[in-house]
């Protein structure tokens, strides 16, 4: 589905998608848990676009955004179809899908032998009890950046280091170069309103949660307009996403549109509920 690892800064007026500018293409790899997954991220000109590659290089899906026309276009390489939607519409249908997938409590217990479904009950209840008794939202935890003072070249680049704390605590540590500034070329107004509209629409809690709930209006934002994360490591050291490469070149408006030959889907044909 849908992931998401920075956050972005500076305005490009409308006037600029009908003129040549250049834009940036940065490679990207995240290792962890025995596993390496690489990307490609493209922006130019109010548009995004992050590509999913195989192991042999080949893409095998992409996410456009579009903040323009706040168009979001899912592209499926391997059977060859996309999907392109506006981004509430998106949203509504990943909550939908989140939903349907959800079963609620009632359903999960109702083959429950009566005994195992009174003993479940009272344990939830127990728990409500000494919680507070009603479920709360997500807590929003208090994101700091801290200057590190240390330096390293990473893809090229001259980068900092920055350690973001959450309620006191490392969350992480962010490699930051000053001279990739692929960002400028999104409106971050558009951008945080249009990223917290997807990123609402998956629950769950923890820090980068509450900081997606809270996209723009923390800390995190600040080093978006510092530069690009080169390298983000998490607190156990153990999930890491890596910039390998990054350069700016004019890209053609054909770089954020599907491939001509592919079929496109609606939304319900994406989830695999049409015909």
């Amino acid at each position: 589905m849908i992931r998401y690892q920075t956050i972005w800064s500076i305005v490009f007026g409308i006037a600029w998608t009908s003129q040549a500018s250049a834009g940036w293409v940065i490679d990207q790899v995240a290792t962890g848990q025995g596993h390496e997954r690489k990307q490609q991220l493209a922006m130019q000109a109010n548009q995004m676009k992050t590509v999913t590659l195989n192991p042999d290089g080949t893409p095998a899906m992409a996410f456009i955004l579009d903040l323009n026309s706040e168009t979001v276009t899912h592209v499926n390489y391997r059977d060859r179809s996309y999907t392109t939607a506006k981004v509430q519409e998106y949203a509504q249908m990943i909550q939908g899908a989140l939903k349907k997938a959800t079963p609620s409590m009632d359903e999960a217990m109702k083959d429950m032998p009566p005994d195992k479904r009174q003993m479940v009950e009272k344990m939830m209840r127990s728990r409500m009890a000494q919680s507070g008794a009603k479920p709360e939202p997500c807590p929003e935890s208090r994101v700091e950046m801290r200057k590190t003072g240390q330096q390293a070249t990473i893809a090229g680049y001259t980068a900092f280091s920055y350690e973001v704390l959450a309620d006191g605590k490392k969350e992480s540590e962010v490699w930051i170069a000053k001279d990739i500034t692929a960002w400028k070329e999104l409106d971050p107004k558009k951008l945080e309103r249009l990223m917290t509209e997807l990123t609402m629409a998956t629950p769950g809690c923890g820090p980068s949660q509450a900081r997606h709930a809270g996209f723009g209006k923390d800390n995190a934002w600040k080093l978006a307009k510092e530069g690009y994360a080169v390298k983000t490591t998490d607190r156990s050291g153990s999930d890491i996403v890596e910039v390998t490469k990054a350069e700016t070149r004019t890209l053609p408006a054909s770089e954020f549109q599907p491939p001509v030959e592919f079929a496109p889907k609606n939304l319900s044909e994406m989830m695999g509920h049409g015909r």
